[in-house]
Parts: C-alpha cells; sequence; structure tokens
C-alpha cells in the first residue's frame, strides 16, 4: 500500500522491481502508462523506439574488414606472378630440331613453363641399339627423381639416367629404376610425349603433372 499523504491510500503492483499505482493495471498500453520506465526498454517481445542503424563499433569492425580485402588484393594479384598457377591444360612446345642434339647425348629443355624447377626435363638422342630397344630414337623425361625429387641427367657414358643425390639409376629406354632407393620405390620417371614433324622439329607434347616427383606405374609408349 503507498500513501500519498493525502489520506488517502491506495493498492500498488511491481513490475520489474519497480511499483506503480494499481489503476495502471487498467491502462492498455502498460509502455505508456503511469510514467513506466520501461517504455524505451526492449524486453525481446515489446517494440522498441531505438532507431535502427549501426552502431559505431560494428561500423569499425565492418569497415576495418574491408580495409584488409582491399589491403590483400594487391598481394594475391602479385602472388600470380611470383608463383604462377600450374596450368591443366597447355600447347605443344618446340624445344629442338633432330639435328641439334648428337647421338648419346641429351639437353635439357623446360615445360610446360618455366618457373619452376621441377619443370626441367631431358631430351635423350638415343644410340642405335637402345632405340631400338625402345622403339625411337628420341625420348623424353622429367628430371625429378621420384625418391627425394633431386634433378637427374642422362650419363652418357654408362648409358644411364643418373641422380646425384642418392645414387638412384634409371634405364634411358623407358625411365624404370635399376638402382639405388628409386629402385626401391618402382615407378616409373615420368615421360614427355613427344612430336616430330617432317622438318626435323621436335615438340614437347604433354607430360603427366601428377606423376612429376612421384613417377607412375605405366611404361612410355613412343
Amino acid at each position: 500500500m503507498i500513501n500519498y499523504g493525502l489520506g488517502e491510500t491506495t493498492s500498488t503492483t511491481s513490475h520489474r522491481e519497480k511499483k506503480f499505482a494499481a489503476s495502471c493495471l487498467s491502462c492498455k498500453d502498460w509502455l505508456d502508462c503511469c510514467g513506466s520506465p520501461t517504455q524505451t526498454g526492449f524486453d525481446g517481445a515489446s517494440p522498441t523506439k531505438k532507431k535502427v542503424g549501426l552502431s559505431r563499433r560494428d561500423f569499425l569492425k565492418i569497415m576495418g574488414g574491408v580495409s584488409a580485402v582491399l589491403a590483400a588484393a594487391p598481394f594475391a594479384v602479385a602472388g600470380q606472378y611470383v608463383i604462377p598457377q600450374v596450368p591443366t591444360t597447355f600447347q605443344k612446345q618446340l624445344i629442338a630440331k633432330t639435328t641439334d642434339i648428337a647421338v648419346n647425348d641429351s639437353l635439357f629443355f623446360w615445360f610446360p613453363f618455366t618457373t619452376d624447377p621441377t619443370y626441367t626435363n631431358m631430351l635423350i638422342h638415343l644410340p642405335t641399339d637402345l632405340a631400338k630397344e625402345a622403339g625411337s630414337e628420341f625420348v623424353a623425361y622429367n628430371r625429378t627423381c621420384i625418391h627425394l625429387q633431386c634433378l637427374t641427367s642422362y650419363l652418357s657414358g654408362p648409358n644411364i639416367i643418373g641422380c646425384p643425390c642418392h645414387g638412384s639409376i634409371y634405364r634411358p629406354t623407358d625411365g624404370w629404376p635399376i638402382g639405388g632407393p628409386a629402385a626401391e620405390i618402382g615407378r616409373y620417371l615420368p615421360n614427355v610425349t613427344l612430336s616430330i614433324d617432317n622438318g626435323g622439329n621436335i615438340y614437347a607434347v604433354n607430360v603427366n603433372l601428377d606423376d612429376i616427383g612421384y613417377g607412375n606405374t605405366t611404361p612410355p609408349t613412343w
């Protein structure tokens, strides 16, 4: 009960730890009755008079995120030049003429592009006996050893493809490992598909990018 000092008492009711005259209960809009402090509050169900908009804190968060994206954009573009994307398809590439490479000799070439040593390859001009065995006078392999991915080379003396890091040895006729740790893995050195036109131009046509550094189980068909 509340005594207003006029000899009159009236019953009270409570809401959110505040007391109000019982007469307020007859009001249809509780938020606007009897000076209720809830008129600007938001209790999860009653409508609020607060204007919809971004707080300063939320605005700064959004602007910070936008700034970060804009700042990173130039580096993302530059990264494509520093670390070019590996192509999934590529055009055939002229690598030599048949007269450019002597019998039992080799030369290195890049394919499919020229930014990573992993994609260096060797073209070998096989001597007559090995050419008969391979079924082709010219063969080509990716140079990446299947053991720990060092770069191999053709050794014309013993007629082998050798790795200088751990002594792996491959046959030049098909790229099969015959010695060293690569022989324990037992996978062919990835071969580069060649094309030779009537003018004696030798082209690199294709290589399985997934096989580079790991080898494959399929022998080449020259």
